[in-house]
């Protein structure tokens, strides 16, 4: 089992709701899971959102917090039924509750970077819940 992981170790997993072909989508890597790592209660990973391409729906996940940390670059994103949207960038922590509806874009001409937790041992267990 490896405990220090590089980025090509990570498992890509493509955002389905924002491919906008089969070779062209946000890239998603999971490092740690029950799958990786044998997690029992979370999923760890890395998103990039390319610029002004990368629209991740209005969504929820019944079965899981999720926090995510901007690691470099902005978005545009919110939390919750009101629609309200801010600036998210780099530096910036982001905590959704469980079952609280979320998204994130990147209008911007600058890559957008993420960390992501989920309190799930894989992300079909968190459960993904499009509301638009």
């Amino acid at each position: 089992m490896k405990y220090i992981l590089k980025m090509e170790d990570g498992r890509v997993e493509p955002i389905k709701d924002l491919m906008k072909s089969e070779d062209e989508f946000a890239l998603r890597r999971i490092f740690v899971d029950a799958q990786m790592g044998g997690a029992k209660n979370l999923t760890f990973g890395y998103a990039r959102f390319e610029p002004r391409t990368s629209y991740h729906k209005k969504h929820f996940h019944p079965h899981a917090e999720e926090v995510f940390y901007i690691l470099s670059g902005k978005g545009i994103g919110g939390i919750g039924t009101s629609g309200k949207e801010v600036e998210i960038v780099k530096g910036d922590t982001v905590w959704v509750p469980r079952g609280a509806v979320h998204w994130l874009y990147n209008p911007f001409d600058e890559v957008c970077e993420i960390l992501f937790v989920y309190s799930s041992p894989s992300l079909s267990a968190a459960g993904y819940e499009i509301i638009e």
